[in-house]
């Protein structure tokens, strides 16, 4: 059997029989059920370049010792740690632990490095507005960009041509369920008639930034389209009406 197998079995059994020794010390009955968790971590350089693995121990919501390939040993926090650390200090663990480095880590990063580190998601952006109350004008702007891959990517707002960067108010990454990303950079203004702002977005799988502008209206331009919408609507609806007027006299007939 493997070391790390042994080691693995060897560790859970330590594990409760330390516990054990514990509560009867306190004069306390052990818990019916706890919590045993084994972590492995991997940190990566310039790809595979330079590589650090970490395994934890942890008991409960506590880690109770470690070891860290950088280190070349493993270390106790607690005293229910030391039994571990000991352990994993032993010359037969110590060369299955600093092994990880290549046969879990340099591995991992090899076999899913089409799906994490090479992927390219491109992002979605669009520009929407807050208004303040009871103006009813504008006075945020929201960037969002969303749906890209990875994460790192860079919103800047422009006001007619010029960056903005003292009315930015708040930057906003989350993740989606899909192992992609979403973005929102809100810019605290008061648009003018005639201001132009517009949202540039920087990504890894972009070849060219993404430029998106929105532009102010004056109240004439707003009336006129609005009174544009309203007579498209009631000329459709008389249209509609006349055709039926036509399909029952025809009927008549």
């Amino acid at each position: 059997m493997a070391p790390g197998v042994n080691g693995n079995c060897w560790t859970a059994a330590l594990i409760m029989a330390i516990g054990l020794r514990i509560h009867r010390a306190h004069c306390t009955d052990p818990p019916e059920y706890f919590l045993l968790q084994q972590k492995s971590e991997c940190y990566y350089t310039n790809g595979t370049q330079q590589v650090r693995y970490v395994k934890r121990i942890i008991w409960g919501q506590q880690e109770i010792c470690y070891y860290d390939s950088d280190l070349g040993f493993s270390v106790a926090r607690t005293e229910l740690g030391r039994p571990f650390a000991e352990h994993w200090n032993s010359l037969e663990l110590l060369s299955y632990l600093w092994a990880s480095v290549e046969k879990f880590c340099s591995y991992t990063y090899r076999r899913f490095k089409n799906i994490t580190v090479d992927r390219r998601v491109k992002p979605r952006v669009k520009i929407s507005t807050l208004t303040a109350e009871p103006s009813h004008r504008p006075s945020s702007l929201v960037c969002s960009a969303t749906g890209f891959y990875p994460s790192k990517i860079e919103t800047k707002w422009f006001k007619n041509g010029q960056e903005e960067t003292a009315g930015i108010v708040s930057r906003q990454l989350l993740q989606n369920g899909d192992w992609t990303f979403q973005s929102h950079v809100m810019l605290e203004t008061k648009p003018r008639w005639g201001d132009v702002y517009t949202c540039q977005v920087e990504h890894i799988s972009l070849q060219t930034p993404i430029s998106i502008q929105w532009a102010t209206q004056s109240d004439s331009a707003k009336t006129k389209m609005f009174t544009g919408i309203v007579g498209f609507i009631l000329g459709l609806s008389l249209m509609v009406l006349g055709l039926l007027i036509y399909q029952k006299n025809k009927r008549g007939e």
